[in-house]
């Protein structure tokens, strides 16, 4: 509960989503997929056909609406390459920064929830993303090597978090 009349809340994604979120995205996100080589459309879509894919989307509730608009979408899947590692990813609307208080408070806790299945987490974010790694390094990431990357090869860091020894 964000007030007496706005609820933000995490749900299992459903498809129909992207399709809202898409056109609706962050001009940062916007950048890195389009390097990656793909539409903002392509990108949330193919989340979901991702090896053992959980795919989230964070949605905000507002009492005198009949509908929840989503906000941002998250999720993460086997590495391709290594099976016990995560490729997490998020992308988000504008909108998700009118929230940045309980967002920061609660996504540590959902970074715990995507990692309990893997030793490692990692992905790569692009060079100019400076918000998205300032946020990755709050949450526990380390910002690795830059290399080129993705169908543009434009400079992108490596990112991951390694699972602490209980």
């Amino acid at each position: 509960m964000i007030d007496d009349n706005t609820l933000v809340s995490v749900v299992t994604a459903d498809p129909m989503d992207a399709l809202v979120l898409a056109p609706r995205l962050r001009k940062p996100d916007v950048a890195e997929v389009t390097a990656l080589g793909k539409t903002p459309l392509q990108a949330l879509m193919c989340s979901f056909d991702l090896p053992n894919s959980k795919v989230y989307s964070i949605l905000e509730t507002q009492s005198n609406r009949e509908y929840s608009k989503i906000i941002a979408m998250f999720g993460v899947s086997d590495s391709v390459e290594v099976p016990e590692y995560g490729v997490p990813w998020m992308l988000a609307a504008d909108k998700l920064e009118n929230y940045s208080r309980p967002f920061l408070r609660y996504c540590r806790e959902w970074i715990e929830e995507i990692h309990k299945d893997y030793e490692v987490l990692y992905n790569m974010v692009h060079c100019k993303n400076n918000q998205g790694m300032r946020w990755l390094q709050w949450c526990g990431f380390e910002i690795k090597t830059q290399r080129k990357y993705g169908a543009g090869g434009e400079n992108f860091y490596l990112f991951l978090r390694e699972k602490k020894d209980v």
